[in-house]
């Protein structure tokens, strides 16, 4: 059955069952009641356990303190990257923009989480959050009324509701203690994966392949594509010139751009020798600058400049170094012919503008034959070390967005077409191993996730209801004459006006690129 025909009849039939839900007052009577958009499934089953898991207090008094320093840590350093990102979203160009699909955490809505182990992660961030609440509602003698279950088509985590009343006049310190634990566990749990998955596990990955070229990324239409190369094959040989490096394949020139090279590869079913059209490929032409202007588009090969021919990357970057802004060039270029099937010549005249650098700029991004590399050991250094080369604090932030951004250049950890090209040496071997690597990566990323956002200083989030009793206690310190009501009502416009440049800094990450 087509996938997207699936998709509509679960959407359809979930659509069903909550409308009957919530037209059924018998369901609603036995605690399966519509919250929004999900369907909650309320029981009494859990509070014995939360009671049971609430018996140690002294420690969890201790660990209450220490979420407190953790989720205020949080709020300060996730506030602080959103003010960071403004400063630099001027940078980002329109068509590298997110779509507003990133925004939500939910898997097969936002394109970088995959369903399976999505699903997975999220039900178990959910459950770790709710529980750890729980726990410390009974730790402070609040009472629990129900736990439970939410759906939305699947089961997308646990949740466990406190007595509100209780809740809203029990003390600050230990309404705060209850906040503080959701998302600080989240974060102290994925600190634990990462852990575990760079030093134990992927510490004992091996490649007999470790510093040769391997295919990554591969452009539709490309002429890699063309000549059959797939993500995951490594890359021997290039017209009969040995290509052991990351070095050796960028500085490969091709003996005549857009002829046949015979490449000698390496895939998981053995040697393979394969015929490709050489040459530089147009990845991206930029709106508005010089070569998209010119008519110069993505899809294309570079034939010559100025009756030169660029025969590789290294070729064309040395021939930009001595051209200048305002200077007028002749490009060919080669178009595939669909109905052909071969490459066809066109003109264009453009005027380079200025760039980054000190030389003539024609706004296009490019690489040799639609290949985007990398090497088995560039890979495994992604992952079992995540803040490499890190030397200052600046260093570490960003290795730390370079880790959480893995799911953006396709490793999470780790593809299944890439996973031959590595032996496990570990308890787990081969697509176990990979399986339980790529889980253990999701239920981090999303534990990430779910604590940094829970953090942020706005209602109704964790973060907020922390932020909104320490503006309270605050001000009872600075202003200890100040009436009740006039108190709250202070605190109340505080939080809120902090909450909303808050929203504004997260839309403004997929709007100001747009914009700018």
């Amino acid at each position: 059955m087509d996938t997207l025909l699936l998709v509509l009849i679960l959407i359809a039939v979930y659509v069903f069952v909550w409308v009957y839900v919530r037209k059924s007052t018998i369901l609603q009577e036995k605690g399966i009641v519509p919250y929004g958009p999900t369907i909650m499934l309320k029981t009494q089953a859990g509070k014995g356990l939360m009671e049971r898991l609430a018996a140690p207090r002294r420690f969890w008094k201790g660990y209450a303190l220490l979420s407190k320093i953790v989720v205020f840590s949080l709020m300060i350093i996730f506030t602080g990257l959103l003010l960071w990102q403004m400063t630099i979203i001027h940078t980002i160009p329109k068509e590298s923009a997110l779509g507003p699909e990133y925004i939500l955490g939910i898997p097969g809505l936002n394109p970088i989480i995959p369903i399976g182990y999505g699903i997975v992660a999220l039900i178990i961030c959910i459950v770790i959050h709710e529980v750890a609440h729980g726990i410390l509602t009974r730790v402070n003698g609040m009472d629990i009324k129900t736990t439970g279950l939410l759906f939305l088509i699947f089961p997308i985590g646990a949740f466990v509701e406190p007595d509100e009343e209780q809740l809203i006049n029990a003390g600050k310190k230990e309404r705060s203690d209850v906040y503080a634990v959701g998302p600080a566990t989240n974060f102290i749990v994925a600190i634990i994966l990462v852990l575990i998955l760079t030093i134990p596990m992927l510490g004992a990955v091996e490649t007999q392949y470790p510093d040769n070229p391997v295919v990554v990324v591969l452009s539709d239409g490309s002429p890699a594509e063309h000549a059959g190369l797939d993500v995951g094959t490594v890359i021997i040989s290039m017209g009969g010139v040995e290509i052991n490096t990351i070095d050796d394949f960028y500085n490969y020139n091709a003996s005549n751009p857009g002829e046949l090279a015979e490449i000698k590869v390496v895939t998981e079913n053995g040697e393979d020798i394969v015929y490709m059209v050489t040459g530089v490929y147009i990845e991206s032409a930029t709106k508005g600058q010089p070569a998209y202007e010119s008519g110069v588009r993505a899809g294309m090969l570079l034939y010559s400049i100025d009756g030169q021919e660029i025969r590789g990357i290294s070729e064309l970057n040395k021939y930009l170094s001595n051209t200048t802004p305002g200077q007028v060039v002749e490009l060919v270029m080669l178009e595939f012919d669909e109905d052909t099937s071969t490459w066809e010549n066109s003109y264009f005249e453009v005027e380079l503008t200025s760039g980054p650098l000190p030389k003539g700029y024609l706004g296009i991004t490019m690489n040799f034959a639609g290949i985007g590399i990398n090497t088995p050991s560039g890979l495994l250094a992604y992952l079992k070390d995540p803040l490499q080369g890190s030397e200052t604090l600046s260093d570490m932030m960003m290795a730390s967005l370079s880790y959480l951004a893995l799911p953006f250049i396709g490793l999470a950890p780790m593809p299944t077409v890439l996973t031959w090209l590595f032996e496990t040496g570990w308890i787990l071997d081969g697509d176990l191993f990979w399986i339980v690597a790529n889980t253990f990566y999701w239920v981090f990323w999303m534990n990430l996730m779910i604590a940094l956002t829970n953090s942020l200083p706005a209602i109704p989030l964790d973060g907020g209801y922390l932020f909104m009793d320490a503006v309270d206690y605050i001000t009872k310190k600075l202003r200890p004459a100040i009436r009740e009501e006039e108190r709250q009502r202070l605190v109340e416009s505080v939080t809120t006006w902090l909450a909303l440049p808050i929203l504004f800094m997260i839309i403004w990450q997929f709007v100001g690129p747009r914009i700018a």
